[in-house]
This record gives C-alpha cells, sequence and structure tokens, in this order.
C-alpha cells in the first residue's frame, strides 16, 4: 500500500504576504509597460510635429529668396549670399533641434545641407557638392506622398533605404512658387541617435522609482501581513485552550477588523455556550449519576429485604409500591433521555392525529389530584378551558404539558394557587396558560430556562427529582409542531408557561 505523504499547509502570514507582494508587483510592471508605450508614442508624436514645424518654418524662409537663387550666377555674390543664408538656416536648425536639414529638388536631389559648408582661412566656403550625399536621392514613395499632402507637410516613420539602418522620423515641407512645389525642406532624426538614449535615462530613473516603491511595498506587505494575521494567532492560541477545556480565555476585538471582529465575537459567544453546556453536562452527568444511583440503591435494598424476609410480608406491598415508583422513575429518565437524542439526531418522528386539548389538560390534573390536595393547593380555570383541537402527537403534547403540570404543583407553595386557561390567539393558535403562585424565577435564569441540562432553583434543593432535560426537550417538541413556548415570571409572584399550537 503506498502512503502519500500528507502535504503541510503554508503559512498564512507567508501566502498573504507573497499574494500581496506578487499583486503589486505585477501591476507595478503592468502599469510600467504601459507608461513606456504612452511615453514613446508622445514622444514619437511630439517628435514628428517639432519636425514638421521646423521643416515648415525653414521652407518659408527659403520660398522667400528661392526664386532669385535660381536666377543668379552660381560664381555670383547674391548666389553665395543666398546659399551661406541657407546652409545657416539649415545649421541653425539641426544645431537647435538635433535633426538633420536638407533642401531637395523635386526629384530627390539634396540641394543643400550642412556638409557643404566648411571654413577656409577663416572664409565662409561652400563646396559645390557634398561627398556624403552626393549620391543620395531620397526615395520615390517619399516624394510621391509628399506631392499629395501638399501643401501641408507630410510625416514618416519607419526605415528608410538611402540612410543607414534604423528608424527615423521624418517631415517633409514643400517649397512653394506660384502655387507650385519647386523643392522640399525635409527634417528628420534617428530613433536611435535621440530617441533610444533619451528613452534610457527616462527608463533609469523610472526603474530607480520602482525599486523604491517596492521596498515601500515590500514594507507595507510585511506590515499588513502581520497586523491581518496577529488576531488570528490570538484565535489559535484560544482554541488551543479550549481544546484542552479550559473555556476561561475570551479573545478581545479592539485591534481586529470588522470581519475578524465579527469572527471573534462568535467565537467569543461560542465558547460561553461551551462554557455553559460544559457546566451542565457536568451536572447533568452528575445529577443523572445521582439519579440512577438513588433509585437503584432503594430497589435494590427493598427487593433483598422482601427475598430474605427482613420486609414483614405484611408491608411487602408497601415496599413493592416504592420500587414501582422508583421503576417509573427510572423509566422516565431514560424515555427524556432517548427523546433528547432522537431530538438532537432529528429523528424523532411526529405522529399527528386530532387531540382534543381540554380533555388532556383536565386528565393531567386529575392525576395529581392526591399531591394537589395534600399541599391544599387551589385550582382555577379548569372549568372554563375552551374546546380547542389540534392536529398533533398526542403522546408528544401529552408529555409537555405533563411536564409542565409537574413543575406548577412541585414549585406551588402550600395553600397556593395553579391558574390555567386554554383559548384561541386570534391568529389561528391555540394559547394554553398553566400559572402558579410562588418564587418566581430570576430575569437572567428566565433565558436559560429552556437550555439542555439547566436546572433552577438548585441551590435551594426544591427540585432534587429533576434532571434539567423536560423543558428543553418540551420546547423542541413545540417547535416541531411549528409552535412556540415562553416564560412569563415575577420574583415572588408567579411562574407561567404559556404554549401556543397551530390550529388546523
Amino acid at each position: 500500500m503506498i502512503m502519500l505523504r500528507k502535504r503541510r499547509p503554508s503559512s498564512m502570514f507567508k501566502r498573504f504576504f507573497v499574494v500581496l507582494t506578487v499583486t503589486v508587483v505585477v501591476c507595478l510592471t503592468t502599469a510600467s509597460f504601459f507608461l513606456v508605450t504612452l511615453f514613446a508614442n508622445f514622444w514619437k508624436t511630439e517628435g514628428l510635429t517639432s519636425l514638421s514645424n521646423d521643416a515648415l518654418s525653414f521652407a518659408q524662409s527659403v520660398e522667400l529668396f528661392y526664386g532669385d537663387l535660381q536666377e543668379e550666377n552660381e560664381n555670383s555674390e547674391t548666389l553665395t549670399g543666398l546659399l551661406l543664408m541657407i546652409a545657416n538656416s539649415l545649421y541653425s536648425t539641426e544645431k537647435n533641434q538635433g535633426a538633420d536639414v536638407f533642401l531637395i529638388d523635386t526629384d530627390g536631389k539634396i540641394l543643400m545641407c550642412k556638409d557643404r559648408i566648411f571654413l577656409e582661412n577663416e572664409n565662409v566656403v561652400i563646396s559645390p557638392s557634398c561627398e556624403a550625399h552626393k549620391d543620395v536621392v531620397f526615395p520615390d514613395e517619399i516624394l510621391s506622398q509628399a506631392v499629395e499632402k501638399i501643401p501641408e507637410v507630410y510625416t514618416f516613420e519607419g526605415e528608410i533605404s538611402i540612410l543607414s539602418e534604423g528608424e527615423y522620423l521624418l517631415a517633409c515641407a514643400p517649397v512653394m512658387q506660384n502655387s507650385t512645389a519647386e523643392a522640399f525642406v525635409v527634417t528628420l532624426q534617428s530613433l536611435s541617435d535621440v530617441y533610444l538614449p533619451y528613452t534610457t535615462g527616462f527608463l533609469r530613473m523610472f526603474i530607480l522609482s520602482q525599486l523604491m516603491s517596492l521596498l515601500i511595498v515590500f514594507i507595507t506587505a510585511l506590515i499588513a501581513s502581520f497586523t491581518m494575521v496577529k488576531p488570528l494567532k490570538k484565535v489559535t492560541e484560544a482554541t488551543t485552550h479550549y481544546s484542552k477545556g479550559d473555556f476561561s480565555i475570551r479573545i478581545n476585538t479592539y485591534d481586529s477588523y470588522k470581519e475578524l471582529a465579527e469572527l471573534i465575537e462568535s467565537i467569543n459567544s461560542m465558547v460561553d455556550n461551551l462554557a455553559l453546556y460544559e457546566e451542565s453536562r457536568s451536572n447533568f452527568v452528575a445529577n443523572v449519576s445521582h439519579e440512577l444511583k438513588t433509585p437503584m440503591t432503594i430497589i435494590s435494598g427493598f427487593v433483598d429485604g422482601i427475598l430474605d424476609g427482613t420486609v414483614p410480608e405484611k408491608e411487602a406491598a408497601k415496599y413493592l409500591q416504592i420500587v414501582s415508583d422508583e421503576v417509573k422513575r427510572l423509566s422516565r429518565l431514560v424515555i427524556a433521555m432517548l427523546n433528547m437524542s432522537k431530538i438532537e439526531a432529528g429523528q424523532l418522528t411526529l405522529n399527528p392525529s386530532p387531540i382534543q386539548l381540554s380533555d388532556m389538560v383536565i386528565r393531567n390534573f386529575i392525576g395529581f389530584e392526591k399531591i394537589i390536595e395534600e399541599h391544599s393547593i387551589n385550582i382555577k380555570g379548569i372549568d372554563n378551558l375552551e374546546n380547542i383541537v389540534v392536529n398533533a402527537d398526542d403522546v408528544l403534547i401529552n408529555q409537555i404539558i405533563y411536564n409542565l403540570i409537574d413543575n406548577a404543583v412541585k414549585f406551588t407553595p402550600f395553600g397556593g394557587t395553579i391558574t390555567v386557561s386554554l383559548s384561541e390567539d386570534g391568529k389561528k393558535n391555540a394559547e394554553l396558560k398553566i400559572r402558579n403562585s410562588g418564587s418566581g424565577i430570576a430575569p437572567e435564569e428566565c433565558n436559560l430556562i429552556f437550555d439542555r441540562f439547566y436546572k433552577v432553583d438548585k441551590s435551594r434543593g426544591l427540585d432534587s427529582k429533576s434532571f434539567g432535560m423536560g423543558l428543553h426537550i418540551a420546547k423542541r417538541i413545540v417547535e416541531l409542531h411549528q409552535g412556540t413556548i415562553r416564560i412569563n415570571s415575577e420574583i415572588d409572584e408567579y411562574t407561567e408557561f404559556v404554549i401556543r399550537l397551530p390550529i388546523q
């Protein structure tokens, strides 16, 4: 048989820290990608706009003396002056904008560039041609697109075959003479020479700021993770004590988030109930042990006495009656425990049938007639019960009424009063009230009276034969019938139980 190794659960602190950190890193990386992309597009757009403005401005300047340039002789001073003006304008544009500027004709040949200008004996000399660009002719696809855009400036981004490898930004503005484009001014920038160094510097600063942000995120995630997990550690420590049966510890919610505070409050409430149930269970075990031990001792003693002749024959019937009573008491205890087990397991099934409640109440009071007379208890209202029929389980409802009358008789002082009433409450419910005069029940105990294993008046010993399940079982049975049961009480005045069952 192959045994698989159980994977050890990971730390919540570690997982929360890692998830938070990774989430922030992914967000920063994504934001960085979009920021760099937007920056590149913005820079290219601004670069093309700047190149277009320069090309258009230079073209407008050339238009002013382009006609004179065409008419002058190559060796004339006017031609030299015009060429110097053009060359100076080209040089200024390139120096200020970092762009190459060319004056080309409509066939794409370069007429003027800054490389035709040089100093000779402190004099500016214009070379007849440019060795660097003498064979350079701008592509027809650029010229054709520029012609289509006349009189606007044509812009282009991409590779240009006549130049070195790489991408360029280009703007081409027409030099107009009599509404005809006689030449073009071309301004261009190499992305590798201008854009990439600029972008590299930008990225360097951006990465530095990102690293600082990640450091802050790391510290923040560490603090947030610790703050989030700290209350859970307290819960773990407390539950460790609870698992060992120590219910004295409570978890405070002052430094917890709302959701955790609600969870902690629920745990504290649960522990309060567990502590109460533990106390009740201990009392229940002690009571049941006593309840079982006492009648069994009595039964065993009297039966042994009858068998060995210790008990005279003429008194045997008397002691056998005592044995019978104790057996019945044990039977009630066992039945109550079985019913409680069935109710808790959801296995108690109802066998409903029409029940005349007034007859059931009267029969149960008759069963207590002897003790009622012995204690001079006055019964009121039994002659005025309404004839109400409910569809319910005969045995279970009879058990509830018996227990309530038993409690009323048990706690009514000598010469006291028990008042009973049965009527319809106007909402299609039969309402049965059983009230007894006496010491009453404190409000804090009224809230616990229907809890499992709870016994009232433990200190006063008024309920020495009770085992703390009757009212809990009664409440569960009434609820199974879609009804309600409640208690009303005033200290040193009365105690009243009210049952409502739907009339069907």
